[in-house]
């Protein structure tokens, strides 16, 4: 294996695991509001769907959140640290100035778009 094929099976990976994790955190947050409402008993209905809804999020992240990373091409480029950090620091900005009303939902996502390479 090479070392280019090793680097990119790296990415894969980490794509992997940060889609699940993505996935469970979101799942978890979702599934406890709903174990709530549907199971009203006190701690046992949100413990119950955080459980739930971790597991399913972890599996959802997995498959989708692996996809999108993977299609952004974040990890298996490898750009320097330097790269990734101007990159968050600029979708940071994007993001603030769409938060203040200077750019519109449709400017910020054509903005972000160009950025991404998309």
């Amino acid at each position: 294996m090479t070392n280019d094929q090793n680097t990119a099976d790296a990415a894969r990976a980490e794509n992997d695991n940060t889609g699940k994790l993505a996935g469970t955190g979101a799942g978890v947050i979702a599934g406890a509001q709903l174990g709530t409402v549907l199971l009203p008993i006190p701690i046992v209905g949100t413990f119950s769907g955080a459980l739930v809804g971790g597991l399913i999020g972890n599996k959802i992240g997995k498959r989708f959140g692996r996809a999108i990373l993977n299609k952004m091409d974040i990890c298996s480029d490898q750009p320097s640290s330097g790269s990734k950090a101007n990159l968050a620091n600029e979708l940071q900005r994007l993001t603030d100035l769409r938060d203040a009303g200077v750019l519109t939902d449709d400017e910020f996502k054509a903005a972000k778009a160009k950025l991404l390479g998309l």
